[in-house]
């Protein structure tokens, strides 16, 4: 491929869908344990868990294809980025919007609104806006949505220090990354607590961000497309080793089915083209989406514990969406954009000063 990538606009539509996915996921599996009776988790179960031998509720189906998307989208950025642009732009879009989600989660927990690991205090609010809540023992995860972002913070630090290697050579990160996680996976134990379990769960789900980052290379023509299907063949086998040789991460029996799935469903994705995916609609949505992937469980689920004996679960649910729903406006709008066009701004200006002084000098 030469010239600009055309704009993926399948991904937006994919973003707007999973992100509905991993709401349901949450949904299905509080009204699960609460012994709430709701219909959608029977017909979900019988036209696509049953039939495709998914994991319980859709676990898993939305995190991989944002983990997909999230290393393919990222990799093409890194091509026009340099290493401390790479990073600020991540920093800037991501962290702003978790900190202030992790604080709601936090005084939510507290007050015991809703039910976490165990009840937190001000260490573990520290330890949590630091995103190091797995690796340090007896710690409160306040927000439970937070492990997928300590994964892909990970990721983009590899990514950021491979910059130089691959515009140079794009089969060599490829080959560290394989390498990475498999020495990961043989050094720590599969199911032991903290610290390890940190290092377990972030080596077991970095071949879904590897293989999104290869689909990448393959579009951009930087790697052939051989190439790519042979690591992102060796990514996924070790996949299979994680799940197979730990209980906790991950934990469940179609992983690595799910991922093979969605894997096919991202590179369809991505060619489709038409009025749907390039809805204005569609596009708005989809940039709201962390937003509502940050703040949907504390939020619906200190309204499920508090109004579901009352109304039901159909009209907690409606209830409850359209609070997600506000308070993902909210921080979007006040938050994320702001100080992602603030950080934009501010890398623009510092680009162009060399320019100016190199015009005023001719």
């Amino acid at each position: 491929m030469t010239g600009k990538p055309r704009y993926m606009h399948g991904l937006d539509f994919m973003r707007v869908l999973l992100s509905v996915v991993v709401i349901y996921n949450h949904y299905a599996g509080w009204m699960q344990v609460s012994n709430e009776p709701w219909g959608a988790s029977d017909a979900v179960d019988g036209v696509l868990i049953g039939p495709l031998h998914l994991n319980p509720n859709l676990g898993f189906v939305g995190v991989s294809v944002f983990m997909l998307i999230s290393g393919l989208v990222v990799t093409q950025v890194s091509f026009r980025e340099t290493t401390g642009q790479f990073l600020g732009a991540r920093a800037a879009r991501l962290l702003p919007s978790l900190w202030i989600a992790t604080l709601l989660a936090w005084a939510f927990a507290s007050w015991q609104w809703v039910n976490i690991n165990r009840l937190p205090d001000f260490d573990d609010l520290f330890w949590n806006l630091l995103l190091v809540q797995y690796a340090v023992p007896e710690t409160a995860q306040v927000l439970a949505v937070v492990w997928t972002l300590i994964v892909q913070v990970v990721f983009y630090l590899f990514v950021a220090a491979t910059i130089p290697l691959l515009r140079r050579w794009p089969w060599l990160p490829p080959a560290l990354s394989v390498a990475l996680v498999s020495v990961l996976l043989s050094i720590t134990p599969p199911d032991d607590p903290a610290p390890a379990t940190a290092v377990r769960m972030i080596a077991t789900f970095l071949p879904v961000l590897f293989i999104g980052q290869l689909i990448s290379l393959v579009r951009l023509g930087k790697l052939p497309a051989g190439a790519g299907v042979a690591f992102g063949t060796l990514h996924f086998l070790l996949f299979v080793q994680a799940d197979l040789t730990s209980k906790v991460w991950p934990n469940g029996q179609a992983f690595p089915r799910t991922l093979l799935i969605v894997v096919l469903i991202v590179l369809l994705a991505i060619r489709a083209d038409g009025k749907l995916v390039r809805s204005p609609f569609v596009a708005a949505i989809a940039k709201r989406t962390y937003a509502a992937y940050l703040v949907h469980i504390p939020i619906s689920f200190a309204l499920f514990r508090v109004i579901t004996p009352a109304v039901g679960s159909w009209l907690t649910v409606a209830f409850a969406l359209l609070c997600v729903a506000v308070a993902s406006e909210l921080l979007y709008r006040f938050v994320e954009d702001p100080v992602a066009r603030w950080y934009r701004r501010r890398t623009k200006a510092r680009t162009a000063k060399p320019e100016l002084v190199g015009n005023w000098g001719t």
